[in-house]
């Protein structure tokens, strides 16, 4: 695409800035004022050659988003994804329909005027049955495509608008956020000898449910997805008390035993490569932790101990976190272990147990007595989402951004929302919800 003479990429931002008046003709504001792009993901920034200086007070976190050309569907799907993080986002008064620089070149001093710090432009097109999208992300002051122009292509429109909702929001915020993760979770129907238990698997916007693996007068406990999203490792209860551990390929659905030992094996964690995985096992009576190959084998015991060592949660660096009442019986707490030395607890105080960690091993979800919440590695709180009625501890999407959760011990809900705030989704289920978790897209 050729370049406007007028402008030059540039990797620090030193714009010229000068004052217009509103008497000043369309055809100058475009002569003065184009904006220049480029290709999809490219690294440069584009920055309009003059600004006015003159802005109203508004959120830092503010954008206009001018609905796409092309679908429609498309883009109120876009618009819904980004209304639902903590952006602050409106299509309210806004200056025409720009849908490229194009056409935001003549009035980009009026939309500066508004004082908005960011506005989003685009458009999508379908051929031969993949949709393509393209949008600009613009820091509107400045007259700056962030990232130049950029395209997102899929089979389908909502995987499609997805991907360029969490492009937008990347660029915008510098924060990765993955919106074609879907979660897996268990599902109780009914009671006693009728009582069933599934795994399903369903779109994070409760669409596209399919059930995985179903058990009657049994249950399905703590499901965890491998970090690329092939397997998910989950422990049976069946009827003579034992729970034996099982891993589920999502590509093929070959299920495998991965442990059977006498008492019960629970909560497996993937570490983050996913060669390997942890779990805590009552063989030996008291819970204990051990480690096995994620494609099975003898297990290794880890740590042991007269009291219970459950829920272990592997960390990014290799080591992990578990909880444990030694300190005092039925008042767990939560610690790391690095595999040598002792243990460190890092929860203060209080009832805290299902510990696991954010991609990036700064945050750690749990439950709080009987709150889900968050605190930071070091043990501070960080939220305190409230009771599910189920005790359920909130689990981290694959960026970090979301985490999600159950509630409701009669009727279910899986409960999805920022870390950092924004729109707070609700999905209903079928029967009770527990334990779910994310399972990272494929691209």
């Amino acid at each position: 695409m050729a370049k406007n003479k007028m402008m030059t990429p540039k990797n620090t931002l030193t714009p010229s800035y000068s004052r217009f008046t509103t008497g000043l003709s369309c055809a100058l504001l475009a002569s003065l004022g184009m904006l220049v792009g480029t290709t999809a993901n490219a690294e440069e920034d584009y920055d309009l050659e003059v600004t006015i200086s003159k802005k109203g007070e508004v959120s830092k976190n503010q954008v206009a988003f001018v609905p796409f050309a092309g679908d429609s569907n498309t883009s109120q799907t876009i618009q819904k994804d980004l209304q639902a993080t903590p952006l602050k986002v409106t299509s309210e008064g806004l200056i025409g329909q720009p849908h490229s620089r194009d056409d935001l070149a003549a009035t980009l001093p009026a939309w500066q005027q508004l004082g908005i710090p960011y506005m989003v432009i685009g458009s999508s097109k379908s051929v031969a049955g993949n949709t393509t999208i393209t949008f600009e992300v613009i820091e509107v002051a400045k007259g700056r495509i962030i990232k130049g122009t950029q395209t997102v292509t899929a089979v389908d429109s909502k995987t499609a608008a997805h991907k360029a909702s969490g492009r937008i929001y990347e660029l915008i915020t510098g924060k990765k956020l993955d919106l074609n993760a879907r979660l897996i979770y268990v599902e109780e129907k009914g009671s006693g000898k009728s009582k069933t238990s599934a795994l399903v698997l369903v779109d994070a916007d409760g669409s596209n449910k399919r059930v995985l693996s179903r058990v009657t007068d049994a249950t399905i406990y703590s499901p965890a997805v491998s970090p690329d999203g092939r397997s998910v490792a989950y422990s049976v209860q069946l009827k003579d008390n034992s729970a034996n551990l099982w891993k589920y390929d999502l590509k093929t659905s070959q299920l495998t035993r991965l442990v059977e030992m006498k008492g019960s094996s629970l909560n497996p964690s993937f570490s983050s490569d996913g060669s390997k995985i942890l779990f805590s096992s009552t063989v030996n009576g008291d819970a204990d932790i051990y480690r096995i190959n994620s494609n099975g084998g003898k297990p290794e015991l880890v740590m042991s101990g007269p009291y219970e060592q459950v829920t272990p949660s592997y960390a990014p660096n290799g080591s992990f976190v578990y909880a444990s009442d030694h300190a005092s019986p039925n008042r767990p707490s939560i610690y790391r272990y690095n595999f040598s030395g002792s243990p460190v607890q890092i929860s203060r105080g209080g009832y805290a147990t299902n510990p696991n960690y954010s991609p990036d091993g700064t945050k750690i979800g749990f439950l709080s007595g009987r709150n889900a919440a968050i605190m930071s590695s070091n043990g501070s709180i960080l939220a305190n989402f409230g009771a599910t009625g189920l005790d359920e501890a909130p689990r981290f999407s694959p960026s970090g951004e979301r985490v999600v959760y159950s509630q409701g011990a009669k009727k279910g809900n899986l409960v999805i929302r920022y870390v950092d705030g924004g729109k707070v989704t609700t999905l209903p289920t079928d029967g009770i919800a527990k334990s779910p978790t994310w399972v990272p897209s494929a691209e």
